[in-house]
């Protein structure tokens, strides 16, 4: 079981990372503790703590006294700092404000925060697929980061670096660096006591919305398997494949433009997905090339009625936004049935799921760095704080000519944003729009567009011959998500088992995995029955 601490009863960081456990152990093995009753600390169990206060020292030390893992996210008082192998914590110096921020990127290339988090070479460090990655970047404006990852900022935040210390017995797995405008901090550590293995990280939330949210699952999962508890970790990629793929056109302003590159993905046998905004020019060659779409495999999705921001800025608009495009879709197409969403901008403001439930919806794609950081996460599932059950998954890598780098390899930056995600155990997705009468969105011409496109999927293939490879549409991607939120697991006298969901995802017969113990297996073999 993991047991959440929460330093703050109205902090939103609890609530967010322990979402974060629920997607990658299931809602059964996560409890939120709360003060009254005081929790009773127990040997073979993972417990943690975000931003601890001062009275709660005692029970870090009833955990690292006790056969447990015990995590550590934020702002440390001095008798936990010390029980963790650190000492002297004190306010992060105002120089970082602005080592965490960065410009806005011009066209064909990238901006970076010069504050950095550099990882150290250590066998729980190598499960992070990042060496060293900046705290905030932009691949385009000040609205995308196509390696995936949220901002680190240095505001005092839920989302920011929390403060200064000093590592003693502690090992430093990563820092944060600075040059020239703040010390190196220690960013992640590691203590092993005979007892118990305690891991902090220098951010109340700590990796949630980033790749490095790996180092967390490998932590509970594998770390010390032979004489430390661990948590069965349940994977983002279907059993029985290496890496899992989507892709969709976002139909902002034209629909039948988005043909060329539709043909390409037919005739190379994948998935192709499309979001509609429906208040556009009602033409036939719209219809035609959906229809084909569906006929192809792929999936239609609502991308509201005007691509309004904020869903149009309260739940009611939401709600009618959603709705009003869904039934002209399905209107339409018959045989549609429209149940998930791309969200305008990405902007998902707190009314908005249950917005999208009550017009119908079952979930969205969203997730970006410019907005709503909690919806901007490392693996896909129901949303924190939100009881409304509707999924998220967040896929921010652009494949625009706007991003396509001028110096060196044009594609870097995604294909980079590929290999993580296979490193991490994550679910890949990926966007375009099609071409309007007002923007080519930097592409220039199709026949660019369409070679980069082809040079991608190329890579793709490439990077992962050999290794199974699955690609989805985005609607299929999303069932899997949600089917995944619906597992329950729970420790049993003889093991873990399913009480809720099942090992192999309807309709689509794909099987879950499990990671425990240092061991991969499909779900089904592992659970009780």
């Amino acid at each position: 079981m993991i047991t959440v601490f929460a330093g703050r009863p109205d902090g939103s960081a609890t609530e967010t990372v322990a979402e974060a456990f629920r997607r990658s152990v299931t809602r059964g093995l996560v409890m939120v503790a709360s003060d009254d009753p005081v929790p009773t600390i127990g040997d073979g169990d993972v417990y943690v703590f975000i931003s601890p206060r001062v009275d709660q020292a005692p029970l870090v030390a009833a955990a690292a006294r006790s056969n447990a893992k015990v995590l550590l996210f934020g702002r440390l008082p001095d008798k936990v700092a010390s029980l963790a192998g650190l000492a002297a914590p004190g306010p992060l110096a105002s120089a970082w404000a602005d080592a965490a921020a960065c410009p806005p990127t011009p066209i064909y290339t990238t901006t970076r925060s010069s504050a950095v988090v550099n990882w150290n070479k250590h066998p729980l460090a190598n499960a992070s697929p990042f060496s060293s990655r900046p705290f905030l970047r932009f691949d385009y404006a000040d609205e995308w980061n196509n390696l995936g990852y949220g901002r680190i900022t240095a505001d005092g935040g839920p989302w920011s670096i929390a403060m200064t210390i000093e590592a003693l017995s502690a090992t430093t797995l990563a820092v944060a660096s600075a040059p020239g405008v703040a010390e190196d901090l220690p960013f992640v550590t590691l203590l092993e006591n005979e007892t118990a293995s305690i891991l902090w990280w220098n951010r109340p939330v700590g990796p949630v919305d980033s790749a490095e949210w790996a180092v967390i699952e490998a932590f509970i999962a594998d770390w010390r398997h032979e004489d430390r508890p661990c948590i069965p970790v349940i994977g983002e990629i279907p059993h029985g494949y290496d890496a899992a793929v989507t892709m969709r056109l976002d139909c902002d302003e034209d629909i039948a433009s988005a043909r060329p590159l539709f043909e390409l993905y037919r005739a190379r046998g994948l998935p192709f997905s499309v979001a509609v905004k429906t208040a556009q020019e009602d033409k036939d060659e719209h219809v035609a090339l959906m229809k084909e779409v569906l006929d192809a495999g792929g999936a239609v999705l609502s991308h509201s009625v005007t691509h309004a921001p904020r869903w149009g800025g309260s739940g009611e608009a939401c709600e009618i936004e959603a709705r009003t495009s869904s039934d002209w879709l399905e209107q339409c197409l018959p045989g549609l049935t429209v149940r998930y969403a791309v969200s305008p901008f990405h902007q998902n403001p707190a009314y908005v799921p249950e917005a999208l439930k009550r017009a119908g919806l079952q979930g969205f794609i969203g997730g970006i760095i410019a907005n709503d950081p909690e919806m901007l996460m490392a693996k896909g599932g129901t949303i924190p704080g939100d009881r409304s059950g509707v999924v998220t998954h967040s896929q921010q890598c652009m494949l625009h000519g706007d991003c396509v780098l001028r110096e060196g390899d044009p594609l870097a930056i995604n294909k980079q944003a590929f290999t993580v995600a296979v490193t991490a155990g994550s679910l890949f997705g990926y966007l375009d729009h099609p071409f309007s009468l007002r923007y080519d969105y930097g592409w220039g011409s199709e026949e660019h567009r369409l070679s980069r496109h082809c040079e991608f999927i190329d890579h793709i293939e490439l990077e992962m011959a050999g290794r199974p490879i699955l690609w989805l549409n985005e609607e299929d991607t999303l069932d899997w998500i949600a089917a995944k939120m619906r597992l329950t697991m729970r420790e049993t006298n003889k093991g873990f088992g399913l009480t809720e969901g099942t090992a192999v995802a309807p309709p689509s017969g794909l099987a879950f995995s499990v990671r425990w113990r240092g061991a991969t297996m499909a779900l089904a073999d592992f659970v009780d029955g």
